[in-house]
């Protein structure tokens, strides 16, 4: 009696999987050329993230044009003006961030100048997973104040989310010093594990719901 051996399941390389890798690719150069102006990068990565989130939940493939269709749809008229808004005070803190440490390294030395420079750091770093979070969150799509809230209480009580986005923060650094070339597609990774970090949270009416 011979035994019939059973076929192996065939797996195709470009299966779901591919095919979020090779949008993730293509909206990281999309966002990066969005991204150019400075003011329009919290959009920029705010639409990436939404349409990876969309790709990831089993939506159909974004691509770079269904990416440039949303982020042109959010700077069109009024609607622009939040996104804007958002780009700018982002700017604004990060210059005033780095003019304070700046200042307090070329200083002669002043009273508590290290405790000025400690509290510095910790505001910066504390930023990190703030505007990572703010602009993953689906709020920031409308309404970025609401996005922020969210995301300051999430950084203080997601502590495992907040260190994998400091972590996806410093692979990005690494592989863009390492291949400067990567600069032009690490938004899209960091994008997609911004949003990623946010997925693995329980949405607040999960928690608030009776188990």
């Amino acid at each position: 009696m011979t035994a019939t051996s059973q076929p192996k399941e065939h797996r195709d390389p470009f299966g779901p999987s591919f095919e979020l890798f090779a949008d993730m690719l293509g909206i990281g150069v999309a966002t990066t050329l969005a991204s150019l102006p400075v003011v329009t990068a919290p959009a920029a990565v705010s639409t990436a993230c939404g349409q990876l989130r969309e790709r990831s939940r089993g939506g159909r493939g974004p691509g770079g044009l269904g990416y440039a269709r949303q982020f042109l749809r959010r700077l069109r008229g009024e609607r622009a003006l939040p996104d804007l808004t958002a780009g700018v005070l982002a700017l604004s803190t990060g210059a005033l961030l780095a003019l304070d440490l700046l200042l307090t390294r070329t200083s002669n030395g002043f009273p508590g100048q290290e405790f000025v420079t400690v509290i510095l750091l910790l505001v910066a770093l504390a930023l990190v997973p703030i505007g990572l979070r703010a602009v993953a969150l689906p709020e920031s799509e409308h309404d970025w104040r609401a996005a922020l809230t969210t995301a300051s209480r999430t950084t203080a009580t997601d502590p495992v989310g907040s260190l994998l986005l400091f972590g996806a923060v410093a692979v990005s650094a690494l592989c863009v010093w390492m291949l400067p070339v990567l600069a032009v597609l690490i938004l899209g990774p960091l994008s997609l594990a911004a949003a990623a970090v946010e997925e693995r949270r329980p949405r607040r009416g999960s928690e608030s719901s009776p188990g």
